[in-house]
């Protein structure tokens, strides 16, 4: 199971331990909530009459859009999706389905190779050219669907491709209130702000989809960005607010499985694509507010320990018995609200 699978059980090592060291995500919520209040109402799609939004997907295709313009159109998630496209579900879809699809799928590569560059790509492209790759970005988001599911699961769009279907033919495909969503969240992420700041970094300050010495420890975890030493997960939801637990356990999540501080993270920040906001604490404000009793250091070495069954790494030192012991809370629970219909 992936981290976001793994924080969701709250019998899993991650979960526990999360739990029992960093307590207190009510404070990080409380301080999230206020700096909220700052931003304007976000965007909402306008998916046509009788058409319902497909939330989830959107949320990967402003990812992967925001991750081209930061120079870095594909990543394994994409490429292993084709791969594993083989692997269909109880006979769905066809063979002759999954062979276009796969040959569609290596034909979107190669066209999203070409926007591969050290120096990025601007936020917001002519109308045509904007419209295709949004196109493509959501089709390959699709296939990262099949990675993550380790094969193909019903409702998936691309299964319901014709057997002599193209890569065009699965563009053409892609909704209009699709392209119109992200086109609008492109439009505020160019503005002068956050992201605009963030894409005019040197390229070797730009890491998109990083991975953690711990990722395996955990059935595999992929952030979104580490910019500038900035840990950043992008939410593209449409009711903010609601962020809970499980989004600051997921930070929290991959600040940890970085065990050697190989990406030398100083901040972790959600990044709110649909108010082109940027929400961010320092590593050592993060951690107090979660109410930690160890330094990061410890804290990385405790969470190797738990999650190897005590073959690597050192449990957390006894709790210094003249500093309160911050009460433990329960392990974060699922939160589907956020891909929630429009009410």
């Amino acid at each position: 199971m992936s981290l976001t699978s793994q924080l969701k059980d709250s019998h899993s090592a991650i979960s526990r331990f999360l739990a029992e060291q960093l307590p207190d995500t009510r404070a990080v919520l409380a301080d999230y909530r206020t700096r909220l209040a700052r931003f304007p109402a976000p965007l909402k799609p306008r998916a046509e009459a009788g058409m319902k939004p497909e939330y989830r997907m959107l949320g990967h295709t402003i990812d992967h859009r925001l991750r081209i313009s930061l120079g870095a159109p594909t990543g394994s998630p994409i490429k292993e999706g084709i791969v594993r496209a083989v692997l269909d579900d109880n006979g769905w879809p066809s063979r002759e389905v999954i062979r276009a699809v796969q040959k569609a799928g290596d034909t979107m590569l190669d066209e999203l190779a070409r926007y591969e560059s050290d120096a990025g790509q601007p936020l917001c492209l002519a109308s045509a050219e904007e419209d295709r790759l949004i196109r493509l970005c959501h089709v390959a988001s699709s296939f990262e669907a099949i990675f993550r599911h380790c094969g193909w699961m019903r409702g998936n769009s691309l299964g319901t491709c014709a057997a002599e279907a193209t890569l065009d033919d699965l563009i053409d495909a892609v909704a209009g209130y699709v392209v119109d969503d992200i086109r609008q969240q492109m439009e505020l992420a160019a503005r002068p702000g956050p992201f605009e700041n963030m894409r005019l970094l040197p390229a070797t300050a730009r890491v998109c989809g990083p991975v953690f010495d711990g990722s395996l420890h955990v059935g595999g975890a992929d952030a979104d960005f580490i910019l500038d030493g900035a840990l950043i997960d992008c939410k593209a939801t449409i009711r903010p607010e609601r962020l809970n637990r499980a989004e600051i356990y997921q930070l929290a999540g991959y600040l940890l499985l970085d065990y050697s501080d190989a990406h030398t993270i100083t901040t972790v920040a959600l990044y709110l694509s649909r108010q082109g906001a940027l929400i961010d604490w320092s590593v050592a404000d993060f951690l107090a507010l979660l109410g930690a009793r160890h330094e990061l250091p410890t804290l990385r070495e405790a969470c190797r320990h738990a999650l190897t069954d005590g073959t690597h790494g050192s449990p957390p030192p006894p709790p210094d018995p003249s500093r309160p012991l911050p009460r433990p809370r329960s392990a974060p629970a699922a939160q589907p609200s956020l891909f929630d219909e429009l009410d």
